[in-house]
């Protein structure tokens, strides 16, 4: 019993980890796109998302350059997600519930996201969003100045602002990851438990995905400005780079207006409905076949000792 009480700790952080994984790689190049657009402008406009990708095909780089920074970024992604799920289950389990309907309030889901952010953005994130956005920002460069690979991206960091650097805007992203996750765990079981109640048997397993895919929405337009300020000062190009988080924000307003908080609205917001439905259907499916197949195992085990 306390190998599979042991086994079932590692279910959430196994699904987390599946769900991250697979929508970081299938929904990347929207996020090359966005952090592009948050970039400091070279002229008084930010190019649009078609002209970013007609760029890159023009220059016959294509796929390879529209995947810069995927790799730190996908496993960046899947151990936040692997946080981010863990984290908020096991918070939730502290949090009130309902003893009739078994299910938790908003106040629960809304506290257990806060917490679950804060985790997942001082743990994991910083560290990989600074190494996205400096990838990215690297295939701006000539070739001579490019990092050779994303070892010798943390090597010249390291080498130019210290350990720190790697954690540069590490306040915007813990406040951008506490409220992505705050909302999109509140409005996530919201809307399912919504849906749940319109149709209980029909939809199946399309609930998780359109849940996610709403919740995936509202959490963008919450969270935006959050995230256009991290971009800013992760960039090694931008003056704003070593202004704090309250003077980026203030530069940002007074420069280029309010609407420079949303640049990169759409390509995220593309983001962020895909990987939505994508993560929260895998978490919910891998967590169910791996509970599933620990109490299969269990129940061979029990029967293989009752033989005995």
């Amino acid at each position: 019993m306390s190998n599979s009480r042991s086994s079932g700790r590692f279910d959430k952080l196994i699904a987390g980890a599946s769900a991250g994984l697979l929508e970081s790689l299938a929904t990347y190049p929207t996020e090359y796109v966005k952090t592009r657009q948050q970039l400091p402008p070279g002229s008084s406009k930010s190019p649009s998302m078609t002209a970013i990708i007609a760029q890159v095909f023009r220059n016959g780089q294509g796929a390879r350059t529209l995947y810069s920074g995927a790799s730190s970024f996908c496993m960046s992604n899947a151990a936040k997600s692997a946080v981010r799920f863990f984290v908020f289950d096991k918070a939730r389990t502290y949090m009130w519930r309902d003893p009739l309907t078994g299910k938790w309030s908003s106040a629960s889901n809304l506290l257990a996201g806060l917490v679950a952010g804060a985790a997942e953005g001082v743990t994991v994130v910083t560290f990989g969003e600074t190494l996205k956005t400096k990838m990215i920002e690297n295939r701006l460069r000539p070739k001579h100045e490019q990092f050779r690979g994303v070892v010798d991206a943390v090597r010249q960091i390291i080498r130019t602002d210290g350990p720190s650097g790697l954690y540069r805007g590490v306040v915007p992203v813990t406040l951008k990851q506490s409220s992505n996750a705050m909302v999109r765990f509140t409005s996530y079981n919201a809307i399912l438990n919504l849906l749940e109640n319109v149709s209980e048997s029909r939809m199946g397993s399309v609930k998780p995905i359109l849940a996610g895919a709403c919740a995936g929405v509202v959490t963008v337009y919450a969270t935006m400005p959050f995230d256009s300020i991290k971009t800013r000062l992760q960039a090694t190009c931008n003056p704003a780079a070593s202004m704090g988080t309250f003077a980026c924000l203030t530069t940002m307003i007074r420069e280029e207006g309010i609407k420079s908080l949303w640049r990169g609205t759409t390509p995220r917001l593309m983001r962020l409905t895909i990987s939505g439905g994508v993560s929260f259907w895998v978490y919910e499916n891998v967590a169910k076949f791996l509970e599933a197949s620990r109490m299969q195992q269990s129940t061979r085990g029990d029967v293989i000792h009752a033989i005995q």
